[in-house]
């Protein structure tokens, strides 16, 4: 075995048996075969030599059965003549398709693509005549009876059109009509137009405006000849019928009539002979329809105040708070001396007597002492109720105590007189004048004072006047029928002025209105007592300013203006025309009083110690 191997490997080192495998690798099978079978002798018992040389024959044989015969070219004549047949037949099918379009096909086609257009025309003048653009309508109508004279919906159509061109003359007739005001030619084209074509545009609409434009018109013309007749009440009812039925409707003339009837007709119900109180609620009850038309006149204003005070006055009479009654008609009184023909002053005259004798009984003779002096300063023919009165009091004012003597030969010394202590006089009767604090030295507390500075009282610096005080400037909140109040409330950015509405008998507690809208802090809100305006007090520049506001919330406008300074507290006059307020523009607290928009603002204290917080007694 180990020959064996040696002699294998002396074999492949062979030289023939290397240029056998060279030529074997190259396809060389006959070179290959001659030198592996030379090697084959050399060496016989060689088996590496017997299985190349066989590999080398096996593959000279398999190369020598591969023969690549020559490529023979094969016409199709079967398949070109049928392909020929076919392209011969579907020409002869083509041109007898083609003759068979030409003569019957081509025309019917034709005739369908007419009908197809003629079609369109119509369709699209219907389309037109539908969204009313009838030139458009009228030009395909027109174009397709070109084509076929008798065509019947073309011919439906352009007298459609017709129609419709005569409808829109009628329309734009009546419309010209209606503004122009000839309401009854109006109506007379719209209703033509509503039979011929119902539906038609607006017009039912524009029937029922000019109908009820018709009623306006002839309720309108019945009102201004009752106005013209002094038929007052008849003129009101046809005039309140129209604003029912279209507010705008002759809105400002309809306004100022109404306005100056109810006007008239309250001051005619206070002017009569003898007027009764339901007199005066009637009177009042046409005042406040009159300021519900024009808030903002001052003149309907006050003739509602001296209505609403008189009538507060009288109720107050008759449940014996004669105090109260005093108060309310001394407001009409100072306002109108006459009013009622001079009812008010007897009716004042005899609350302050009750007042007085009231007073009296409950041992302040001191203040019923003012209430008779009052009464008697009243122009009256006969005061001598009063002055009786007065003269009755005054022994009791000042008592002088009688003189004792002893046994003895010493004399006793007289005593001295005892004064009694008069009881405060309620705050509510300073009516007009100005109540204010004052930090005078010897005498700090409460004052009062006439609206030009003079006849300064001091009242003291009690609990009581105190709580008087507070009260009072309370009422200044409320809106003279006390029905509505101001009042501060929190918002962003700042507090600003709100308005409490009165209680709706349905919703109940109805949310407050926002009355100023302004950046800056707004506080110190006081009503005017014709209820037009509301007084307060604003941050809004910058510095505490006085403001006034309507009481609607427009026109908010600033009275003072000021840098470092403060203006504060302000307070109406009874007839609403000047306002009182504190400042310290001179470096000290001092009461101002100005007009109601803003001018002539003139110190009334003109002192050297602080003096602030006024009231305007009302």
């Amino acid at each position: 075995m180990a020959v064996a191997v040696g002699k294998e490997g002396v074999e492949r080192e062979h030289p023939l048996f290397k240029e056998g495998m060279a030529h074997l690798q190259a396809g060389e099978w006959e070179q290959a075969i001659r030198c592996f079978e030379a090697l084959a002798r050399e060496l016989p018992e060689s088996r590496v030599v017997q299985r190349m040389l066989a590999e080398a024959r096996f593959k000279a044989d398999i190369d020598a059965k591969t023969r690549v015969r020559p490529r023979r070219w094969t016409i199709p004549w079967r398949a070109i003549l049928i392909r020929t047949l076919i392209v011969l037949m579907i020409g002869v099918l083509v041109v007898q398709g083609a003759r068979l379009i030409s003569h019957q096909i081509a025309p019917i086609w034709a005739r369908m693509q007419q009908e197809r257009w003629r079609a369109r025309l119509l369709a699209e003048g219907n389309a037109y005549l539908e969204a009313g653009d009838l030139d458009a309508a009228q030009a395909r109508y027109e174009t397709l009876l070109a084509e076929v004279p008798d065509h019947l919906g073309a011919l439906q159509g352009l007298a459609r059109v017709k129609e419709q061109r005569e409808l829109q003359d009628l329309y734009q007739r009546a419309i010209a009509l209606q503004e122009e005001g000839r309401n009854e030619k109006a109506l007379n084209l719209l209703t033509e137009i509503s039979i011929r074509s119902p539906g038609y545009r607006d017009v039912s609409l524009r029937i029922t405006q000019v109908k009820r434009q018709k009623e306006l018109d002839r309720l309108f013309a019945e009102a201004e000849a009752a106005y013209q007749e002094g038929s007052v009440l008849d003129a009101i009812a046809k005039y309140e019928q129209i604003r029912g039925l279209d507010l705008d409707y002759r809105s400002e003339t309809i306004t100022d009539r109404l306005f100056e009837l109810y006007l008239g007709l309250g001051r005619e119900s206070l002017e009569r002979a003898s007027p009764t109180i339901q007199d005066v609620s009637q009177a009042l009850d046409y005042f406040t329809k009159a300021l519900a038309l024009r808030p903002r006149d001052t003149d309907a204003a006050l003739e509602k105040q001296l209505a609403q005070s008189y009538l507060e006055g009288q109720h107050l009479f008759e449940s014996g708070y004669w105090d109260g009654a005093v108060a309310q008609l001394r407001a009409v009184y100072d306002l109108r001396p006459d009013y009622l023909g001079g009812a008010v002053a007897d009716l004042l005259y005899e609350a302050y007597i009750r007042s007085g004798d009231q007073h009296r009984a409950a041992g302040d003779l001191y203040f019923a002492y003012e209430q008779y002096r009052r009464a008697a300063e009243l122009p009256m023919e006969d005061t001598v109720l009063a002055r009786g009165r007065m003269f009755e009091v005054v022994p009791l004012l000042t008592p002088t105590a009688t003189p004792t003597a002893t046994p003895t030969a010493t004399p006793i010394p007289t005593p001295t007189p005892i004064v009694p202590t008069p009881t405060p006089r309620p705050l509510a009767t300073y009516h007009g004048r100005i109540l204010f604090w004052s930090d005078k030295e010897d005498q700090p507390g409460l004052w009062v004072m006439d609206p030009d500075g003079s006849n300064r009282q001091y009242l003291g610096d009690s609990g009581d006047l105190r709580r008087q005080f507070r009260e009072l400037y309370e009422r200044e909140q409320f809106s003279p029928d006390g029905r509505y109040r101001a009042f501060v409330k929190d918002t962003t950015p700042s507090a600003q002025i709100f308005i409490a509405l009165p209680r709706h008998e349905v919703y109940g507690d109805l949310p407050p209105r926002q009355l100023t809208r302004l950046t800056g802090l707004s506080y110190d809100p006081v009503w005017s007592p014709d209820g037009s305006r509301i007084a307060f007090v604003s941050q809004e520049n910058g510095s505490d300013d006085i403001w006034v506001i309507y009481a609607d919330g427009s026109e908010p406008k600033a009275l003072t203006r000021n840098t470092w300074e403060w203006d504060k507290h302000p307070s109406w006059s009874p007839d609403s025309t000047r306002i009182v307020f504190w400042s310290n523009r001179t470096g000290v607290k001092q009461i101002y009083v100005m007009d109601a928009e803003g001018r002539n603002v003139r110190n009334i204290s003109n002192t050297e110690w602080d003096e602030y917080d006024p009231i305007w007694v009302k």
